[in-house]
């Protein structure tokens, strides 16, 4: 078994774990006490989880926008992938977002327009 335990009762993996392997493993454990005296043995059991990686999937790096042709989704084919188990569920993703403009001196400068002079020059409709 990969496995040790420790004076302090403490099991511990000796070789790395991978849940392709092997997604379980049941071990004997024997207690002494100080005196030399052993308990009856106890089966543990051991879960191993597969890896979680959570990843973000088809976002686009760039996109062309023209003025006036209406809103356009920025990533419509994005896919956030989760960790299939049931060890942490997520209750809230928040997420931010960066945008920047190939077109210098136009970026930036658009701060000291009015909402309206910027919504008409995106060719925004007013609900935007």
């Amino acid at each position: 078994q990969p496995f040790a335990v420790d004076d302090k009762g403490v099991v511990r993996n000796t070789v790395p774990l991978s849940a392709n392997e092997s997604r379980r493993h049941v071990i004997s454990v024997v207690a002494k006490d100080c005196g030399g005296r052993e308990s009856s043995p106890v089966l543990v059991t051991i879960s191993v989880l597969p890896r979680c990686i959570t990843s973000w999937t088809d976002v686009s790096t760039s996109m062309t926008y023209i003025p006036g042709t209406g809103p356009q989704p920025v990533f419509p084919q994005a896919k956030f992938q989760l960790c299939s188990t049931n060890v942490c569920k997520p209750t809230k993703l928040e997420t931010s977002l960066t945008l920047h403009t190939d077109h210098v001196g136009v970026g930036c400068d658009r701060d000291t327009y009015t909402l309206d002079s910027q919504r008409k020059m995106c060719g925004a409709s007013l609900a935007a």
